[in-house]
């Protein structure tokens, strides 16, 4: 039997339980063992994605649903529209339809850590980009503090070195407890290491969604005209951000993202050095998938026991600006 892996930019590295950040961490808390499975077209994997009304997450779900068709087994996909209850009633639901293996895309840590810890306990469990701390046996994602911190030390080439510059975030909401907290972290600690300070002046929601930065970018303009930065804690967001910009006729402000969309690639190619789009940094949904459901491919057969990966697996990230954004961009890419 051959499962897809993840190759080139998307190769994951392992991190053992002591020495993590990004996406959060997971670990052995007593769950359920693998499978037995003769092949993969007797495997049925759970997929409950957070929500799909963004490029990244949408690709996610196309990729897992190429997996299944290359790879044979069954695909069972819910999306939660980022309510983090209704994920928890669909991974009551796809338990009850019996899967093997459940990749979870968590919503709310807080939230919902009680009840995916007792379903860990009667499924394999394991997390895809935002995981839970000490729930599921493991977890695929990005360092997202590290990519953060990649996007802003480029975004700091865009001014003198010593300059204080105002910037306004529009962040994922209030169920964005990991990820975007950690991108923001990292970005800010980015632009110090390459010698910019800076004041935060607004912060806006838009939940991961283009559509969603458009009013929230709007909003934070109408109090803070001058800001120098918008940082988007995803290409999406910052590509909301970069159309208000021009609607208004805004050329001075420049915009930052994280995720390398192929979008935010193009506006960074084409402006060149000069662009709006100072930065951006990779972070592959399919890679993240690949490597999820090659794990439960795994367990689910018995190739492989939970116990046997390390409680988080990042898949490499690089900042990418006008400087190396040819390495990059593919305008026939899925994301």
């Amino acid at each position: 039997m051959t499962f897809k892996k993840a190759t080139g930019i998307g190769a994951v590295v392992t991190v053992g339980a002591l020495a993590l950040s990004g996406c959060g961490t997971v670990g052995d808390n007593g769950g359920s063992a693998g499978g037995t499975a003769e092949n993969a077209s007797d495997v049925t994997i759970g997929f409950l994605q957070r929500q799909v009304d963004a490029p990244y997450y949408a690709a996610m779900q196309a990729e897992a649903e190429a997996l299944a068709e290359e790879d044979g087994f069954t695909l069972l996909f819910q999306n939660a529209g980022g309510d983090p209850v209704t994920q928890l009633d669909q991974a009551q639901t796809l338990l009850s339809q019996g899967v093997d293996v459940l990749i979870v895309n968590a919503i709310s840590p807080d939230t919902q850590r009680d009840q995916l810890e007792q379903i860990a306990g009667e499924v394999p469990l394991l997390f895809i980009d935002t995981s839970i701390p000490e729930v599921g046996f493991t977890a695929v994602g990005s360092n997202n503090e590290q990519i953060g911190q990649d996007s802003g030390e480029l975004a700091a080439k865009r001014f003198d070195e010593g300059s204080t510059v105002d910037i306004a975030v529009i962040n994922g909401g209030p169920n964005d407890e990991i990820v975007g907290p950690d991108r923001q972290k990292g970005f800010l600690a980015g632009l110090e290491a390459a010698g910019v300070t800076y004041n935060i002046v607004a912060e806006a929601t838009g939940n991961y969604s283009q559509d969603e930065a458009v009013p929230a970018t709007e909003s934070v303009l109408a109090a803070h005209p001058d800001v120098d930065l918008i940082l988007g804690l995803n290409d999406a967001m910052a590509l909301g951000a970069l159309t208000v910009l021009r609607d208004q006729n805004n050329t001075t402000t420049v915009v930052s993202g994280v995720d390398g969309q192929k979008e935010a690639f193009a506006e960074i190619s084409d402006g060149g050095c000069e662009g709006q789009y100072a930065s951006t940094a990779l972070n592959s949904p399919s890679a993240a998938t690949d490597r999820a459901f090659e794990i439960a491919l795994q367990v689910a057969t018995g190739e492989a026991e939970p116990d046997d990966f390390d409680a988080i697996e990042y898949i490499e990230g690089a900042g990418v600006d006008c400087d190396n954004v040819d390495e990059y961009y593919d305008e026939d890419s899925v994301f």
